[in-house]
C-alpha cells in the first residue's frame, strides 16, 4: 500500500512538473516580441506608391501569403501547424506599430517566424512589403505614410514655365555656341602664329641654300635630323647635314624656292608638303639647269622653335 501511493505521489508530481512547462510555454509565446528604441526609429526610405505596394504585394505573397492569410488576419493555410499565433495585421495593436518595428520583425524574425535577411536580401524589398502591410490597416495607423498625389498644376502657370525654360535653353545654347566659336577662333589664331612660325623657318633655309651657307642651313635643323637628298645617301644629324651642303656648295650654285602646299599641326610635329623650284648652276663650267622637286618635311617644335626634323624631296 505505501508503495502504490509513493507511486501516486511521483505520478501527481510529474504531472505538475508538465503543467507547468506547457503553462510556461504558453505564456512564453505570449509574450510581447520587444523591439529596441533604434530600431523602432528607423524610418522607411521607400515612399508608398502604387509601385511599391504593388511590388510589395508579390513579395507577401510568395513569403508571407500561407501563414498570414490573404488578407493578413493570420489565417494562412499553415498557420494552424505552428506554435506561435501569427498575428492579425488589420488589427490596431499591429497597426499602431512603427515601420521600424514591422521591418526589424521581418528582417530578424522569431521562433516559428524566420529571418528574411537572407531569404530577401535587398531591404527595399522588405520595406515594400512593409507599405503593403499598411493596407491591412482598419484602425487609421498614425504612422501610416500617406500615398504622394501629384498636384494639380495650373495651366497658365505651365505654359509660363514652359517658355521660359525654353528662353533658358535658348540662352544656354547661345551661351555654348559662343563659347565653341571664342575657342575656334583661339584654335585658329594658335594654328596661324605656328604656321607662320614654320614658313619663317623654311624662309631662312631657303635663303641658307641661295647663300651656299652651310652653318645657318645647321641652324634650321634639329640635331637629330634626319635628311633623304633625291638619290644620295640618307644623312642623320645637323652635323653631319652641315657636311653634305658643304661638299654640295663647292661644286653647285643654287637658286630655289620652296613654296608650301600644305601644313598640318600636331601638337609639338607639323607635316608641311610643298615645292623646291628653280636652277643649279655648277660652278666648273657655270652652266645651268632647272630644278623642280616634290617636298616633304616634319616639323618639331622644341624649347618654343620649330625646327625640321625629317626632309625628303623628289
Amino acid at each position: 500500500m505505501k508503495n502504490k501511493n509513493k507511486v501516486l505521489v511521483s505520478i501527481s508530481a510529474f504531472a505538475l512538473i508538465a503543467c507547468s512547462f506547457s503553462v510556461s510555454t504558453y505564456l512564453q509565446s505570449k509574450k510581447d516580441w520587444v523591439v529596441s528604441e533604434s530600431a523602432k526609429k528607423i524610418k522607411n526610405p521607400v515612399k508608398t506608391s502604387d509601385e511599391s505596394v504593388k511590388s510589395g504585394k508579390a513579395l507577401y505573397a510568395k513569403h508571407c501569403k500561407s501563414c498570414h492569410g490573404a488578407g493578413g488576419k493570420g489565417d494562412g493555410s499553415k498557420s494552424k501547424e505552428l506554435d506561435t499565433p501569427c498575428g492579425d495585421f488589420t488589427s490596431s495593436d499591429f497597426q499602431e506599430q512603427s515601420d521600424g518595428s514591422i521591418f526589424y520583425k521581418i528582417n530578424e524574425g522569431r521562433k516559428d517566424m524566420p529571418s528574411f535577411k537572407k531569404k530577401i536580401t535587398d531591404v527595399e524589398d522588405i520595406w515594400a512589403i512593409v507599405n503593403y502591410a499598411r493596407t491591412f490597416d482598419r484602425g487609421g495607423n498614425k504612422e501610416k505614410p500617406k500615398v504622394i498625389v501629384e498636384e494639380k498644376k495650373d495651366p497658365k502657370e505651365e505654359a509660363i514655365k514652359k517658355t521660359k525654360d525654353a528662353e533658358v535653353k535658348k540662352d544656354e545654347k547661345k551661351t555654348l555656341v559662343e563659347k565653341k566659336d571664342k575657342a575656334v577662333v583661339a584654335a585658329d589664331s594658335i594654328s596661324k602664329h605656328e604656321k607662320t612660325s614654320i614658313a619663317l623657318v623654311l624662309k631662312h633655309f631657303e635663303e641658307a641654300l641661295n647663300a651656299s651657307d652651310s652653318l645657318k642651313i645647321m641652324t634650321v635643323f634639329d640635331t637629330n635630323a634626319i635628311f633623304m637628298p633625291k638619290q644620295k645617301i640618307t644623312v642623320g644629324g645637323a652635323i653631319q647635314i652641315n657636311d653634305y651642303y658643304k661638299q654640295l656648295f663647292k661644286t653647285n650654285q643654287l637658286n630655289l624656292m620652296i613654296s608650301v602646299e600644305a601644313t598640318e599641326l600636331s601638337n609639338d610635329f607639323a607635316f608641311v608638303r610643298g615645292n623646291l623650284i628653280g636652277e643649279r648652276i655648277f660652278i666648273i663650267d657655270n652652266h645651268k639647269a632647272p630644278e623642280e622637286n616634290s617636298l616633304f618635311m616634319v616639323m618639331k617644335k622644341t624649347k618654343g622653335e620649330w625646327k625640321i626634323y625629317y626632309s625628303m624631296y623628289n
